[in-house]
């Protein structure tokens, strides 16, 4: 009778020896912390990566606008009569192998006009669909105009990257009149405007 006290005296002082020593154990504490703080970081590293590709892709239909856009402004593009669709692959080449491997996601217009009122900027999408493309086998100098003319060129790209990683969708930009691109894909435009020179 006299050794029941001393066991139960025993047990409760080794219950409170593994408490202890589950207090002061550490083991596991690093793998709890980077399970928590993973998560949030693995999205801010995949969030800056889209933005940077992005960037990068708005860039280069920037450079592709503007290389090509030059051919009208000299009026080299003009005398050589080329087409619209000539045009666009002019584009889509000087944009690089990125952006030529999407050339049939790239819609291309061109205006002209006397002065810059009689310019009329051409919106990319509207409802969550692209405008259409204008005839490729129109003569690009019937939009382009002469010698003198004020020149628009406006290029619309359907980049189809938040198709492959949907949440994308959440931080890329939407058309102007808030309706996200019913294919999936998000909107990059580029522009150029410029008075041709007087090639004539």
């Amino acid at each position: 009778m006299k050794f029941k006290p001393m066991f139960a005296a025993q047990r409760q002082a080794s219950h409170r020896d593994v408490i202890s020593r589950l207090r002061r154990n550490e083991d596991g504490v690093t793998a709890i912390e980077f399970g928590l703080v993973a998560g949030p970081f693995l999205l801010f590293v995949l969030g800056i990566m889209a933005i940077g590709l992005q960037f990068f892709t708005i860039n280069s239909l920037d450079h592709a606008v503007e290389t090509a856009s030059r051919k009208i402004r000299t009026g080299e593009a003009q005398k050589a009569a080329l087409k619209m669709g000539q045009f666009k692959e002019m584009v889509c080449q000087a944009g690089g192998t990125f952006l030529d491997d999407d050339c049939n996601k790239i819609i291309v217009h061109v205006q002209s006009a006397a002065n810059w009122a009689g310019i009329v900027p051409t919106g990319c999408a509207e409802n969550g669909n692209l405008t259409e493309q204008s005839d490729v086998n129109a003569g690009l100098a019937d939009s382009a105009g002469g010698a003198g003319q004020v020149v628009l060129v406006t290029v619309c790209y359907d980049w189809d990257m938040p198709i492959k990683f949907p949440y994308l969708k959440y931080i890329l930009m939407k058309p102007t009149d808030g309706v996200a691109l019913a294919s999936g894909g998000a909107l990059i435009q580029a522009v150029a405007t410029f008075r041709t020179e007087p090639y004539d």
